[in-house]
């Protein structure tokens, strides 16, 4: 029994070898073009994801600006001024941190692109767009919103003195109170994305686009 066990295992194992050489050829051509793909994928979300930053840290000077009308960031950095800077790199951290969630979709929606899943990936790559566009506009308002109310609830400060005298204490107070609310209204705008992103995947799976 056991020499023949033994002629078994001897003829056997050959043909296993020789059947695994042979599968490998057929699955490293679709490894190969799906990790290019994936790597050009990277490659473009790289880039829109500097773009975007680079929109963002202008629209967050801009926004600070327009706060604190008259006072110019930069000329107060120069100054060493704290208060504006802590106050500018609140606003900026806050509206990345709002627009974060429809880059984080969009790289959702590619992934799926590269695995193959057509309608998710279609449906969260769009989803993923109108999340962007969303949480751009939404940023731009709660900081604003935010801003205000914090004025308002303030009556005996003013707070444009106390930034331009370089208020320290007023600046980070109000880079946390930014920083808070934005990750509250990040959620909420992940929440939509993530719901039109199903939708659009179920209505592409109903229509049976990529069928």
């Amino acid at each position: 029994m056991i020499p023949s066990t033994q002629l078994f295992v001897t003829n056997l194992f050959p043909v296993l070898v020789q059947a695994n050489d042979a599968a490998q050829p057929a699955s490293s051509g679709p490894n190969i073009f799906g990790a290019l793909l994936g790597l050009l994928m990277g490659i473009v979300q790289l880039v829109v994801g500097l773009s975007i930053a680079a929109f963002a840290i202008n629209k967050g000077f801009q926004i600070v600006s327009g706060l604190l009308s008259g006072i110019e960031i930069w000329a107060e950095v120069k100054k060493r001024n704290a208060a504006v800077a802590l106050l500018a790199a609140g606003v900026v951290i806050s509206y990345t941190n709002v627009i974060a969630g429809g880059i984080a979709a969009m790289t959702t929606g590619l992934q799926n692109l590269v695995s193959g899943e057509l309608s998710a990936g279609v449906g969260a790559v769009i989803g993923g767009a109108l999340n962007l566009v969303v949480a751009i506009m939404v940023a731009s308002f709660a900081i604003t919103v935010t801003f205000k109310v914090m004025d308002k609830l303030t009556n005996n400060i003013n707070e444009k003195d106390e930034f331009k005298n370089g208020n320290i204490a007023i600046g980070i107070v109000y880079a946390g109170i930014l920083i808070g609310v934005s990750g509250l209204i990040s959620a909420g705008v992940s929440g939509i994305g993530a719901a039109v992103t199903s939708f659009l995947s179920a209505l592409l799976d109903y229509l049976n686009v990529f069928n």
